[in-house]
């Protein structure tokens, strides 16, 4: 157990201690003692429940039971691939996906001065911007759907694994200097092809939602 933790279960426990063992009733209008009556007639045969704390406790610790098991059917930011090294190219794949289709766009959060957006593509199998600067640079941006086998030109070059906010980025850097990026994020496929240094590659992809 973690501090984090730890400091939580207190701060709940402490909570709890200032609950009284039972709830005082409170006096209610004749028209809400009236309404309460019939709604408990129907519901529960005309039979009324104090909570004690023990019942307070059973409920919340229902909820929180509740509340992490809804969290373990959502989408996890990234999913864990495998990367198939061929003789002049790799494929990255993810080990479980959706058959999804892509038909949203692509929101850049950062972007290299000197470049500007020059061609796309979107239909739903992906989204493609190319961006392109005034000395003919580009930097390339698809997403894809994580049912997609993603191809990547690796001859003679080695790829380079960086973990950022619990996201892996594959990095791979061409004998032309050339950088490319793969990485997914919720349940997409992004990839980056540009004339940029590794730094600026990385800089873009973080800001890519």
């Amino acid at each position: 157990m973690n501090k984090f933790t730890r400091a939580c279960e207190m701060s709940f426990n402490d909570w709890l201690s200032t609950i009284p063992d039972v709830v005082p009733e409170a006096e209610y209008s004749k028209n809400h003692e009236k309404w309460k009556k019939k709604l408990f007639n129907k519901m529960r045969g005309d039979r009324y429940h104090s909570f004690t704390t023990q019942t307070l406790k059973v409920m919340l610790v229902a909820a929180v039971l509740t509340t992490l098991l809804l969290t373990a059917f959502v989408i996890p930011s990234s999913r864990e691939f495998i990367i198939d090294n061929f003789e002049i190219f790799s494929t990255y794949k993810l080990t479980e996906h959706n058959n999804n289709s892509v038909n949203d766009e692509i929101t850049v959060g950062y972007i290299p001065e000197e470049f500007e957006l020059k061609e796309w593509l979107i239909d739903k199998k992906g989204v493609m911007y190319k961006y392109v600067s005034p000395t003919n640079k580009s930097i390339i941006i698809s997403k894809q759907s994580s049912s997609v086998k993603v191809d990547i030109d690796t001859e003679y070059v080695e790829n380079e694994s960086i973990v950022i906010n619990n996201i892996t980025y594959v990095y791979y850097l061409d004998e032309n200097y050339n950088s490319s990026l793969i990485w997914n994020k919720n349940d997409y496929i992004y990839h980056l092809i540009g004339d940029v240094s590794r730094e600026e590659i990385l800089k873009v992809a973080e800001n890519i939602k």
